[in-house]
């Protein structure tokens, strides 16, 4: 028991050190469609939350991500959908994804780029930096 509340202790800290921005606005052009929930800047990544939305009942596929500003830099990761695997759009249109980027300084915006065999989606996420 002691032992789990020393571990417990040891990762509390962890989870501190990234700064966690909401999302004010995310703007959409293209063929997917993203809305940001907030944006996590951590030391060893920065996760986007939010999810992609969508027709009902049909299909589509993201092949590459990228975030072109603040600086241009690949994904490493994403959850919720597979890179180069089709997916679907269940009965709500919306699939919640967590977009893993390497490290980057915190930004008041991120523009990133979605490339699917349909055409690129741009998206524009303005982040609201006030406390």
């Amino acid at each position: 028991m002691a032992a789990a509340i020393a571990v417990a202790m040891a990762i509390v800290p962890v989870c501190g050190w990234g700064k966690v921005v909401r999302a004010k606005s995310t703007q959409s052009s293209g063929v997917l469609t993203l809305e940001c929930d907030s944006v996590d800047f951590r030391p060893d990544l920065v996760r986007v939350y939010g999810r992609i939305v969508g027709t009902p009942h049909t299909s589509h596929r993201i092949d590459s991500l990228s975030v072109e500003y603040p600086v241009k830099k690949a994904s490493t990761d994403i959850d919720g959908v597979d890179m180069k695997r089709w997916f679907q759009w269940e009965d709500e249109g919306e699939l919640p994804v967590e977009i893993d980027f390497p490290p980057m300084k915190k930004s008041e915006r991120m523009d990133i780029n979605a490339v699917t065999p349909r055409g690129v989606a741009g998206w524009r996420i303005i982040l609201n930096n006030k406390r």
